[in-house]
């Protein structure tokens, strides 16, 4: 059996600076694997209906 958790992340700030680079992602899935989440799948903002600035990171972990 998995358990998700799921994480919303803006992709950009306060005038249209960047606040989902490389570093900040990587910072974002060691995070999540230090306490054992597994990165599974994204949701892009192009799939979102009211927030097209925001991104979905899917982990999960076998229970």
């Amino acid at each position: 059996m998995r358990k998700y958790r799921v994480l919303e992340v803006k992709k950009k700030g306060m005038l249209g600076t960047s606040r989902l680079d490389g570093e900040r992602l990587e910072s974002i899935l060691n995070a999540e694997a230090k306490d054992g989440w597994i990165f599974d799948k994204h949701i892009s903002s192009e799939t979102l209906i009211l927030d097209k600035d925001t991104v979905m990171l899917i982990f999960y972990k076998e229970v």
